[in-house]
This record gives C-alpha cells, sequence and structure tokens, in this order.
C-alpha cells in the first residue's frame, strides 16, 4: 500500500517537474511567424538586388548619375533594414506572435525578441548585406558565374545563421539549425554537378528555394514539434494527479 502511495507521489512530482521543461519547449518552437520573416525576407533580398543591379547597370553603361542615385538609395535602405532587423522587426514578430497564439494561453520563451537581438553584434548583420551586395553585383558583372551563386553565398549565410543561433543562446527553436545544414548541402551537391540547378527563367529558383525553402521545411519541423510539446504540457497541466498549473514557460 504504502510503496502504491509512493509511486503514486513520485510520478505527481514528476509531472510537475516537466511543466516547465515542456513549457519551454513548446515557446521556443512557435515557428509560424517565421513564414512572415521569409516573406519580408524575400521583399528585402529582391529589393537588395534590384537596387544593386541598377547601380551595376548603371555604372556599366556611363549612367553615372544614376549609378550614384541607385547607391545611394541602395545605401538608405541597407541602414533602414539594420533598423528594421534590430528595432522594428522584433516588436512587429512578437505582436504576431501573440496574435497567432492568443488562443493557446501565455507562454514565456525567456527574453522577448528584442533582448533576443541585442545579443547579435551590430557589425555582424552589416557585413552579412555587403556580403549580399557583393556577390549579386560581381554576378551581374560576369565575374561570378550564376551557377555558383548558391555555393558562394553559402560561405557567408551559414556562418551568419549559425552565428545567430549560438547567440540566441537557447531562446530559439534547435530546429532552426536544419536552415543552415540544408544550405550547406545543397551546395555541395551543386559544386559537384548535381542536377538541381534551374536554368533560363527560373535561374532566381536557384537561390530562392534554398533560402526560403530550406527555412520554410526547418520552420515547418519546429512547428509540428510544438504542438507535440502543447499536447504534453496540456496533458501534464490536466492530469488528475497534477495540482492545477499555469502554462507559464517562466525565464530560461
Amino acid at each position: 500500500m504504502n510503496q502504491g502511495v509512493n509511486n503514486q507521489r513520485t510520478k505527481q512530482d514528476n509531472d510537475v517537474r516537466d511543466i516547465p521543461k515542456w513549457a519551454r519547449r513548446y515557446a521556443h518552437n512557435r515557428t509560424l511567424p517565421m513564414l512572415v520573416f521569409f516573406a519580408i525576407f524575400v521583399v528585402g533580398c529582391a529589393a537588395f538586388g534590384g537596387l544593386s543591379y541598377l547601380t551595376a547597370w548603371a555604372y556599366v553603361t556611363g549612367h553615372r548619375a544614376l549609378a550614384v542615385a541607385a547607391m545611394l538609395v541602395l545605401s538608405g535602405f541597407a541602414v533602414w533594414w539594420m533598423w528594421f532587423s534590430f528595432v522594428g522587426g522584433p516588436r512587429i514578430m512578437r505582436r504576431i506572435t501573440e496574435r497567432l497564439y492568443r488562443s493557446e494561453g501565455a507562454v514565456s520563451p525567456g527574453l522577448s525578441p528584442e533582448e533576443n537581438m541585442s545579443r547579435v553584434s551590430p557589425a555582424v548583420p552589416f557585413v552579412f548585406m555587403f556580403c549580399v551586395i557583393a556577390s549579386v553585383g560581381l554576378g551581374l558583372l560576369g565575374v561570378l558565374p550564376i551557377r555558383y551563386m548558391q555555393p558562394v553565398s553559402a560561405l557567408y549565410i551559414i556562418p551568419f545563421f549559425v552565428y545567430v543561433g549560438i547567440s540566441q543562446r537557447g531562446a530559439g527553436s534547435p530546429f532552426m539549425m536544419l536552415w543552415p545544414a540544408l544550405y550547406a548541402i545543397h551546395a555541395i551537391l551543386l559544386v559537384a554537378g548535381a542536377p538541381i540547378y534551374f536554368g533560363g527563367k527560373w535561374e532566381a529558383l536557384n537561390m530562392l528555394v534554398p533560402v526560403i525553402g530550406y527555412g520554410a521545411l526547418a520552420a515547418l519541423a519546429a512547428h509540428i514539434y510544438s504542438r507535440y510539446a502543447l499536447r504534453r504540457l496540456r496533458t501534464l497541466a490536466t492530469s488528475p494527479e497534477t495540482p492545477a498549473q499555469s502554462i507559464e514557460g517562466g525565464r530560461s
């Protein structure tokens, strides 16, 4: 009889201790707002690519005034992009997250998006944007073959993603590391001659598919896991052996 009571108490204690753990896992893997990020990223890359193309074309064809104007617009957009990445973007993402998940209760993954972004060195996004502009410009000028644009971009995109992931110190979803991993595999296969290159009018997909496609796949994996974590969390919170708990992840 005593053994049964002790086992029941042990299970109850374990359930109580597991609630914060599963709350953190659920909070860290809520990745639906990443779809919004992907849309903004596509628009931003299109703007950078278009302005870089315009600048290079104007310079090569001798339209120096237009080249200077395009460069000024490109520089202004880069400054705005930095502001959006560190100030405006995190705020918008937080509001979107609250709206998308408001029916599932309140949960805190630890630090806010603003606090997470403050961990990233301000120099890193500038270096990243410089690499993007340089690679696009070199491609448009014919210095960098378009076929190898994705493998070359992997040289700076993968370190950037890994750095951002590490700088979050466990605040983000570990599934998002699938993004740079798949991007690296794609680059290796492309250099090895695998038939995964889009030609003709579909050349834009050579960057769009690896960047957006693998990011969306990683976000989907994290989202599926968040559904499992939420189901597990609700089971623990409503268990007859578990005292009523608030679904709060607390600070990790």
